[in-house]
């Protein structure tokens, strides 16, 4: 077994923090490891990357060749796109969509999301506001692993455990907010997976999945084919692009209630 993957971002935005928390979870998952960091400019907003490469054998590179990569984990959706040329034909891109514009070119959104949506395996969310309803907004980075936790090769425990470990000296209220999050983002994640598995086309289940609501818990199996059967239908769609622009959460139960995006929550 070997598995490849890319954690990026913007200085800040606790990128290395996610590698930190893969790093030990893959060791005690009994792992070979390597992994080099880019910092950049991180204090002044640049990108920062890792390269995590885990395996059952020992490994002789510590870099990522050129679609190799099973994975790219992002906590900005421009950084995302960065380094899709490592992904391997089946790589998936897990991002944020919460542009940190820290370039005076930074692209206009509309064409980046386009572009971002058109890959064939993509998993967003709005991590940034799952970590505010988990209890901090700093946690928005464990919410991006939580979205990744089912493509990687370790047991989501041992990631949660790591997590744990992360923030142990902050106080059990930070230690709680950040595994809330870890949580937000593997319910959503997987929310994603199954619409796509009950026929939602991937990128109409990716832009719907930023404007739902979610707890820390599995979804029910019937809000799953609630949300199935309104966006698998003619008007699923529009649906999924009026709930990503306006991105006022709504409550996962509107797919069996029939409420129209425009009535969804605000953000707190």
């Amino acid at each position: 077994m070997n598995f490849d993957l890319v954690v990026c971002g913007v200085g800040g935005q606790g990128v290395l923090s996610i590698a930190w928390v893969i790093d030990h979870a893959a060791v005690e998952a009994g792992y070979h490891l390597k992994q080099p960091e880019v910092h950049g400019m991180a204090q002044r907003g640049g990108a920062v990357s890792a390269f995590v490469r885990m395996s059952d054998a020992p490994i002789a590179s510590d870099l990522i060749p050129d679609g190799a990569a099973h994975l790219v984990l992002s906590v900005e959706p421009m950084e995302s796109l960065r380094y899709t040329r490592l992904l391997c034909p089946e790589g998936w891109i897990v991002t944020d969509v919460t542009p940190l514009v820290n370039v005076g070119n930074y692209p206009a959104t509309d064409a980046l999301f386009d572009v971002l949506f058109a890959a064939p395996r993509v998993i967003a969310l709005d991590a940034t506001h799952l970590a505010h309803k988990a209890g901090t907004i700093k946690a928005q980075n464990m919410a991006m692993l939580g979205a990744a936790a089912r493509l990687l090769p370790i047991p989501a425990a041992l990631l949660e455990k790591q997590v744990r470990a992360l923030f142990a000296d902050k106080g059990q209220r930070i230690v709680d907010a950040n595994v809330d999050a870890f949580r937000r983002g593997d319910a959503a994640s997987r929310f994603g997976a199954a619409l796509v598995a009950g026929g939602v086309a991937a990128d109409v289940a990716a832009r719907a999945v930023t404007g739902l609501e979610f707890g820390s818990g599995a979804v029910p199996e019937g809000v799953v084919a609630a949300w199935i059967e309104r966006l698998r239908g003619p008007a699923g769609r529009e649906l999924a692009l009026r709930m990503f622009a306006s991105r006022r959460e709504l409550p996962l139960d509107a797919g069996s209630t029939g409420r129209q995006a425009s009535a969804g929550h605000g953000k707190a």
